[in-house]
């Protein structure tokens, strides 16, 4: 086997992690066998391999998903099967490939695929999907656009944009008050990168399209970041990891954040290691400036980079040396961040310094994947959301104290840590965590040189000699030190988790829609357990995320320290109503105190009909009756054998411009009679036989099965069975 060529910059991030015993490219030890060499080698060249076929494999994710729009742009359907065929040829060849500079090349091929593909994959999902999935989308357009016209975003409400760009109102941001966000929350670089995207495509999905370039400029630069070996992680983490794409088509400006901060976690340890910044570590602190300039996630960063700056240099020059270096990393960051946003907080100084402080002040309905969940879904706390907040600041703290007491081992996880202290707000959400891999992965394979060689790693498993008449050392007092900072975060954990939700609810009935299949009202039953008045605002929630907030018809806007009322609920919008086939809960949140309560999880649906055919394939003669079975089954699929319960099955034709009553007969009942109701057998089973005299026009008479109870709402809801009778 021919060995890998030897690199004027030999990739040293394998060794450094512990993932090989010595240098690759130099000989091996002395007295090493001969066999013990070319099994070394093989090793490291597999490694690469592996990564290489995986990446290959990871892209046809986006192959398929790019294929669907094979029809409607035929050029996507071009670059998608290429691809496929592209990437069935570099695994082929990824696997006889012998040496390293083939994989290498291998490796710029996938990139290049994985770049087409990914734009092949946006215009599909554009053409199929062009709303807007998020506010964040299009109050950025939003304000692009106020300011091409020359008007001040800051000061304009950004609600017409959610009707401009079709933002299902569902997914707006609603506030503990009751209201909407209805400012741009974001520093002013989040909408000037958006500017010339709006320009160059007339306002045409200007976000997502610019979205989707820098998605794009984020995998070229982990692929120039990372070693060389590593290079196929590129379109492995940015286009193999398909909740990027879908971060990034729903418009979440994450995205824009992360080429600037790739730029500056890239070999961030040796900024400053000659005592000056040069320009590499001043080109360096502008992207954090600019990073800082486009959202809030990188405020949070910025204190890890400068305490680990910090750390290193005091390694390498004296204290005030090193302070002084960290100063004027920090100073240009900020002067690029007052340079981008000078000119909008001289515009407006006060409409500024709300907008950026909304998503702080603006007490936003709790929602995340963090441990807020605990809270929302399963009722553990709730009674006072602010505790959520002062934990995160309390971990904050905790982190940054462990981080500079344990420098030495947690250096590389100066970029993860951030995302940490994010788990614990009421809003934390995946984004925050996820967005970032990119980062994380170029900080921790590419992250320099780190601390100064030689010097012993700090921490608890340091054994140092104990000085004579001391009994502390730092074996000592750096676990107490941690352990006394993590005393804030817990205590007020601790609160968020056991104080209750002020509000018990019970849903008391609801009404359907019928073929819509939603609960569109429902009456509940709400006692104020609290020692204080409420103004209570309800919503549905059945996929995870609060729906709008449902019209109060008829009960009590106020809700005095132990009373109980009884609410009558109406759904604002179709989106939020809860479908009938699938367990939701009822949410109240309120303001002073900040709170959430829940019911009890409620399940509209206790069976579901199954026709059976539930299609045919080929016309029926006039006059000729057909048998359909409606089968009970569970909501999970399964057989129910339960006798006695009606069943009822409906008829009625869709036509071209309106609902045409149907006139076929029903298990011999009079023509056109809907629905007909039959007792189920034994067996779960509920029969019908149909047949049609008459050709109803042309028109295909439509089926549809569903539970009728004596009380209560139909539910259930089947297939609709298309049969058309010649």
């Amino acid at each position: 086997m021919s060995s890998p060529p030897v690199t004027s910059r030999p990739e040293t991030s394998l060794r450094r992690l512990g993932l090989l015993p010595y240098r690759w490219w130099e000989h091996p030890p002395t007295g090493a066998p001969a066999e013990h060499t070319e099994e070394i080698l093989h090793g490291d060249i597999t490694a690469h391999r592996v990564v290489t076929i995986l990446a290959a494999s990871g892209l046809f994710g986006a192959a398929f998903a790019s294929w669907s729009a094979i029809i409607q742009v035929p050029l996507v359907g071009v670059v998608s099967v290429v691809g496929f065929g592209v990437i069935l040829a570099t695994v082929l060849i990824g696997v006889i490939a012998r040496t390293e500079k083939a994989l290498q090349r291998i490796d710029l091929a996938l990139l290049i695929v994985a770049v087409l593909l990914l734009a092949a994959w946006a215009a599909s999902q554009l053409y199929f999907y062009p709303a807007y999935g998020t506010d964040e989308a299009a109050f950025e357009q939003y304000a692009a656009q106020l300011l091409i016209h020359g008007h001040n975003p800051y000061v304009h409400s950004m609600l017409p944009a959610l009707t401009q760009f079709r933002v299902p109102i569902q997914f707006a941001t609603n506030t503990l008050n009751g209201s909407v966000s209805s400012t741009f929350a974001y520093p002013s670089l989040a909408f000037l990168l958006g500017v010339p995207f709006v320009l160059i495509t007339h306002g045409v999905q200007s976000i997502i399209v610019g979205n989707m370039v820098f998605l794009a400029i984020e995998m070229v630069l982990v692929f120039l970041f990372v070693p060389r070996s590593l290079r196929a992680l590129a379109p492995l983490v940015v286009v193999g990891l398909p909740i990027l794409f879908g971060y990034t088509v729903a418009g979440i400006n994450d995205t824009l954040l992360v080429p600037f901060l790739l730029v500056v976690a890239w070999r961030w340890s040796d900024v400053g290691r000659q005592g000056r910044l040069g320009r590499s570590g001043v080109a360096r602190a502008a992207c954090l400036g600019l990073a800082l300039s486009i959202q809030q996630l990188a405020w949070l960063v910025f204190p890890f980079v400068l305490l680990g700056l910090w750390c290193l240099r005091s390694d390498d020059l004296d204290k005030p040396a090193a302070r002084r270096l960290t100063g004027r990393y920090a100073a240009a960051a900020l002067a690029t961040f007052a340079l981008v946003n000078g000119p909008f907080i001289a515009w407006g100084p006060r409409a500024w310094y709300h907008g950026v402080l909304t998503p702080f002040t603006q007490h936003a309905i709790p929602y995340g994947q963090g441990l807020i969940d605990a809270s929302v879904f399963f009722k553990l706390g709730g009674g006072h959301l602010s505790y959520y907040t002062d934990a995160a600041l309390g971990v904050l703290v905790t982190v940054l104290v462990v981080y500079r007491l344990y420098f030495r081992r947690l250096w590389r996880v100066a970029f993860i840590l951030p995302s940490v202290v994010l788990f614990f707000p009421t809003r934390s959400l995946a984004e925050y965590f996820m967005t970032v891999i990119g980062v994380w992965v170029v900080s921790i394979v590419s992250p320099g040189d780190g601390p100064r060689r030689g010097s012993a790693p700090d921490g608890p498993w340091r054994v140092l000699p104990r000085p004579v008449g001391r009994t502390w050392s730092r074996l000592h007092w750096r676990p107490v030190a941690a352990a006394v900072s993590v005393v804030p975060a817990a205590i007020f954990l601790a609160l968020a988790l056991t104080t209750p939700g002020p509000l018990t609810m019970q849903i008391r009935s609801v009404e359907t829609n019928g073929q819509l299949q939603g609960v569109w009202r429902m009456k509940v039953l709400v006692t104020n357990r609290s020692g204080v008045a409420l103004q209570p605002h309800f919503a549905a929630n059945y996929i995870g995320q609060m729906t709008s907030f449902w019209y109060v018809t008829s009960g009590p806007r106020t809700l005095k320290p132990r009373a109980r009322a009884l609410y009558t609920l109406a759904a604002p919008n179709v989106g939020s109503m809860p479908g009938i086939t699938q367990p939701f809960t009822l949410q109240a949140v309120s303001a002073n105190p900040d709170s959430i309560s829940s019911t009890n999880l409620y399940t509209p649906q206790q069976f579901s009909c199954y026709i059976s055919p539930s299609y045919f394939d080929n016309e029926v003669p006039l006059g000729r009756a057909v048998t359909l079975r409606v089968q009970l089954r569970s909501p999970f699929g399964a057989t129910v054998t339960r006798a006695g319960v009606r069943v009822a099955l409906g008829q009625l034709i869709y036509g071209q411009l309106a609902l045409i009553p149907a006139e076929a007969v029903i298990n011999g009942a009079p023509e056109g009679q809907t629905p007909v109701v039959v007792r189920t057998s034994a067996s779960g089973v509920a029969s019908f036989t149909v047949r049609d005299d008459s050709t109803q026009n042309g028109n295909p008479v439509y089926f549809q099965a569903y539970v009728d109870p004596v009380q209560g709402y139909p539910y259930g809801y089947s297939e609709i069975v298309s049969i058309l009778w010649r």
